[in-house]
Parts: structure tokens; sequence; C-alpha cells
């Protein structure tokens, strides 16, 4: 029997509650992250927690301001995440894409054939959600793999800042995601122990 991949991106305190990119907003996606999350490994399913972590020298920080150090509080994930951190594939990314990781693509790689869908949430919607979530259905097609991959849009968020505005950016996130072939739906339920999607 074949079990679901969550992914969890970003959900670091450099994106939620502290440092140059944050935005506390992304706070109320925390707890019905930690709920999937917490169902999920009860159920066996695989969790993945792509943090942003980054060296001073990143490509980067020429598009973005400084965020995200490596062995800061910044890179670490959110303190309602953090004790399940030891339960969850933990790969630390310098980039957008969490896809580009050579650490998820060799786990991918091998492991593929045990999910019948795979659950991203996180953030953030329009840039590490869309970036990995698209690349990851143009792997699937390439590869003739029919895994789904499924964004609950209650379960990820983006900031609000110059030039960014978060629900414009979000709508652009999603029909990005859409036009990919990822599967929206508004929210993702857990009911007497068993995932099913609304």
């Amino acid at each position: 029997m074949k079990k679901k991949l969550i992914v969890v991106v970003d959900m670091v305190n450099g994106f939620v509650n502290i440092g140059a990119l944050h935005d506390s907003y992304i706070n109320h996606i925390v707890p019905g992250i930690k709920n999937l999350v917490e169902e999920s490994i009860a159920e066996g399913n695989d969790v993945i927690s792509f943090r942003d972590c980054h060296s001073l020298d990143d490509a980067e920080f020429e598009i973005y301001p400084i965020h995200c150090l490596n062995g800061t509080e910044e890179s670490e994930l959110v303190p309602e995440l953090k004790p399940l951190g030891a339960k969850m594939i933990d790969i630390p990314k310098n980039t957008t894409n969490g896809f580009n990781t050579e650490r998820f693509r060799e786990f991918y790689q091998t492991h593929y054939e045990e999910y019948d869908e795979i659950i991203v949430v996180g953030c953030c919607t329009d840039i590490c959600v869309a970036d990995f979530t698209t690349s990851l259905a143009e792997f699937h097609r390439k590869n003739g793999i029919n895994t789904s991959i499924t964004v609950p849009m209650n379960l990820v968020e983006t900031f609000d800042g110059t030039d960014h505005d978060r629900k414009v950016m979000s709508e652009i996130g999603f029909e990005r995601m859409r036009k990919a072939g990822i599967n929206l739906v508004e929210r993702y339920v857990e009911q007497k122990g068993k995932q099913y999607v609304l």
C-alpha cells in the first residue's frame, strides 16, 4: 500500500517571526501545518522539511536581502514545528527551489514509487512553493510518474511588502501552479485518522 509524502516548505523563523523577509501574518497557517504533520507522522507517511539556509556569499543575496543565515535562529523551524523536526526529513536549501537540492533529488529518485500523493504546504506561495511544485510536476511528466501533487490553499502563504502585494502574488502563484497541473484544493482535512481532500 502506497503512502503520502508531505513537503513543508520554509516554515522557518526568518520568513515568519524575525528578519528582513519575515511576515508575522504567515503564522496563521502554522496550526494547520502542525496538525497535518502530526497526523501524517502518526499514519506512517514521510514528511520533508525544506529550511532556507544561506551563506553570506550565496547568489540569492544579489536579489533578496540577507536572510536565514546558516546557524542562526532565522534558519530554524518555527517553535510550533521545531519539536517535530527530528521526525521529519530535514533538507536545508540555499535556493528558492527545493527541487534543485541534491539531497531532495537523491531521496525522491529512490523513493517516488512509494507515494500516491504529494502534499505541499508552507511559504512562499508565489516563490518557493510554486518553484518546487512546478519543477516536481515537470519531473513527473518527463518520467511518466502519475503521482498527484496537492497544494491546500489554506496551508500556503506569502509575504506582504513593497512591490509585493500578498493577495496579488498569491493568485499569481496559484495560477502558475494550476497551469502546471498541480491539484489546488481549498483545504486539507483530517478526520477519524484518515486524510482526505475537500
